[in-house]
């Protein structure tokens, strides 16, 4: 697989958060979105994907097809989670830029794949009243529990070969309010539908197919004047200027502010997509004992062996 320069990490954002170390040395962190591999990253062709919801295709009834309200709301709800869990994998797929797929089919309109393909075969969702709606006078509002048990199963279609994917577990809706119209916004049930969707929907694709995860870089902003200014630099997004003042300090006499600001380039570096160059820094750091970068490197190192996984998808 080819991959541009830069896609191993996208735009950093910058989130300021300082925490003082037992050295008394301030830090910073900056959150950036790297390229993690898929967990199971043969099981699907990156060039040609394509996800049918077979539960709505094989599954389509009126409301007349069902003998009460209860159990038709309960095939309302299976489908409306059926098209959000499609949605949600074909969202996780585009957002790599590597995956391409082929078919998005969130209603289970048209042909099925017979040689490969993403298959949503079941939806389950069982709601069980636990807890009637009860009025709690220590708080002063209505209090009701939701069990929900539920099951979703998918099978990933490659070469001709199927593979079984099941989710099975149970989880709570519980919630107070003052009042209350329905039993399901007393409970909040909206976010055991979310929870749902990202367990056995968002998880699901990262297990097919390589995608992007939110993960934390410190560097240090205290030490002199300049560091405060590179710090300043950091807040503004000027990667450049504060690179350029940890450059400087990288070749100083002072041991502190040099191995403070090789860390900071390390991490300058990987905001670049420079992993090597970050690699360098960092390891120069480590070499004269700075704990940040100890810890540093390792995860680097992590993130190499998972470049060279990428490469081989």
């Amino acid at each position: 697989m080819k991959f541009s320069h830069n896609i191993w990490t996208k735009t950093a954002i910058f989130i300021l958060s300082v925490v003082l170390l037992s050295s008394c040395a301030t830090v910073g962190k900056v959150e950036l979105e790297v390229l993690k591999p898929a967990q199971s990253p043969t099981l699907v062709q990156l060039e040609d994907i394509r996800l049918q919801n077979q539960f709505l295709k094989f599954n389509k009834k009126q409301k007349t097809d069902f003998e009460n309200l209860v159990k038709y709301d309960k095939f309302r709800i299976d489908s409306l989670v059926s098209v959000e869990l499609i949605k949600a994998v074909g969202n996780e797929m585009q957002a790599t830029e590597v995956v391409k797929l082929q078919q998005i089919d969130s209603l289970g309109r048209y042909k099925a794949p017979e040689n490969s393909g993403i298959l949503l075969k079941n939806v389950d969702v069982v709601s069980e009243v636990e807890t009637e709606p009860i009025y709690v006078n220590s708080r002063g509002a209505y209090y009701a529990a939701v069990r929900v048990p539920y099951k979703i199963e998918w099978t990933v279609i490659s070469n001709g070969a199927m593979t079984p994917f099941t989710y099975q577990d149970t989880v709570w809706a519980e919630g107070y309010k003052r009042s209350f119209d329905k039993l399901a916004d007393l409970v909040r049930f909206n976010e055991v539908i979310k929870y749902i969707i990202r367990k056995t929907g968002v998880e699901f694709a990262h297990q097919l197919v390589p995608h992007w995860k939110l993960t934390t870089r410190y560097y240090y902003r205290s030490g002199n004047n300049d560091f405060q200014r590179a710090a300043y630099f950091m807040d503004n997004g000027d990667y450049e200027k504060a690179a350029k003042i940890w450059k400087q300090y990288s070749q100083s006499g002072n041991r502190s502010l040099v191995e403070n600001a090789l860390l900071n380039l390390a991490v300058y570096h990987e905001l670049n997509g420079d992993i090597d160059q970050a690699m360098e820094y960092a390891s120069q750091a480590a070499e004269r004992k700075n704990e940040l970068a100890v810890k540093y490197l390792k995860t680097l190192q992590e993130r190499k062996e998972e470049i060279k996984q990428l490469l081989e998808e």
